[in-house]
């Protein structure tokens, strides 16, 4: 009789072993530790499905991707970087997900990172955004209120002006130049953005670069660049550090940075400036890492209960505490205890509800190198901005023609 149970049992765990739906996931935010905790309590939660994760590198995770779907290879599930949308969206090479986000579009911010052509083909995850670092002891100086950083663009400016007149080391204000992204990205376009204008047309057929508020966008940097230190990104972190910056955007990454290499100096974080009271919104730039299901994925219901999953606060927020410059997308993920000892961080949280990413056009490399160009002319040369503004929105309407 026992021989008879044990068979039974043993028949039992065979078919459970057997029976289960296996998905393979491949992402970059988990390393061997976390994904082994994380997909772990996906796995006990989930009996039935086994899920096998594949770490990727910056370095060489996108021609991974393209490789595993030309070789009919591909995973289930893939996190991709919101730029990425728009290529594979383009090659048909994820599942639409406009059926699911429609049910749950309340629940998350940052669906602009996962749109392309009018559909979602993604579900945003964790998102990254830029903010305002401000000198809480130059603004004392300047007789600035730390407590009260700039929230539009007059108030910007004027605090900077303040703050560069206290002598020939010390800076207002950090604007990015000699780099391909950073001039764009922190922060011109996300003003052109918070303006409530835009670069392209909604059809992305049509160059704006040389329309109203873009031009107004651009005086007004052009204006606030005379009292600006311009340089690479990592050197704007440098002075601020030692002392010599008012204020720069960064990204989150920045706050422990900071904290570490400057010990001593006294900072905080706000939102964006927008450009005036009764007007536009505090824009600023949008990464993300999203969570797709590929076309080729063979457990498709499995695949989206294991994104359904990750996209949970409790989940999201665990990579949050080991990589502290990405959050969850989750409404009210802020509520969790972890946001309390770390203020700092809820500002960025905050921020991502006003962040965009850059346009998906199949171009955008090639115009946003255009772009940084008339950025770097007009705050390093001090070109006459609406001639600027005119020439590279004909090279961006030539590049859109073809």
């Amino acid at each position: 009789m026992k021989k008879l149970v044990l068979v039974v049992l043993l028949s039992m765990l065979l078919v459970f072993a057997f029976g289960k739906t296996k998905i393979t996931f491949w992402g970059f935010m988990l390393d061997d530790e976390s994904s082994a905790k994380i997909l772990g309590e996906f796995m006990k939660e989930n009996p039935d499905i086994e899920v096998e994760y594949v770490q990727l590198a910056w370095s060489n995770g996108f021609d991974k991707i393209v490789t595993s779907i030309a070789a009919n290879n591909a995973p289930d599930v893939v996190e991709l970087g919101n730029t990425w949308v728009a290529n594979f969206a383009s090659q048909d090479a994820i599942l639409k997900m406009d059926n699911y986000a429609s049910k749950v579009k309340d629940k998350y911010f940052g669906w602009d990172s996962v749109a392309y052509n009018d559909h979602y083909w993604a579900l945003p995850w964790l998102l990254g955004t830029r903010a305002l670092f401000f000198n809480l002891d130059l603004f004392e100086k300047a007789g600035l209120d730390p407590n009260n950083p700039p929230e539009t663009w007059e108030e910007l400016y004027d605090a900077a002006q303040k703050i560069d007149s206290l002598g020939d080391d010390i800076y207002g204000f950090g604007m990015c130049a000699g780099e391909n992204f950073s001039p764009w990205q922190q922060w011109f376009l996300p003003a052109v953005w918070g303006n409530e204008a835009s670069i392209l047309s909604k059809d992305m057929k049509k160059s704006l670069l040389y329309s109203t508020k873009v031009i107004e966008t651009a005086k007004f940097y052009q204006a606030l660049s005379k009292y600006s230190l311009k340089t690479k990104q990592a050197d704007l972190a440098k002075a601020f550090g030692e002392g010599k910056l008012g204020m720069y955007v960064s990204g989150a990454w920045d706050i422990s940075g900071i904290e570490s290499n400057y010990p001593n100096i006294l900072f905080d974080v706000a939102l964006l400036p927008k450009p005036n009271k009764w007007s536009g919104y505090h824009a600023s730039f949008a990464g993300a890492e999203v969570l797709a299901v590929t076309k080729q994925a063979k457990n498709k219901e499995a695949a989206l209960k294991l994104i359904e999953y990750l996209l949970r606060s409790d989940v999201a927020m665990q990579v949050t505490k080991l990589v502290p410059s990405v959050f969850p997308s989750v409404v009210g993920a802020d509520k969790d205890p972890w946001f309390e000892d770390h203020p700092m961080h809820q500002v960025f949280y905050e921020q991502n509800k006003y962040a965009k990413p850059a346009p998906s056009h199949p171009q955008w490399f090639k115009i946003q190198q255009y772009l940084t160009e008339a950025i770097e002319k007009i705050v390093l040369e001090n070109g006459d901005v609406e001639n600027t503004l005119r020439y590279y929105n004909l090279k961006i309407q030539q590049l859109l023609n073809h």
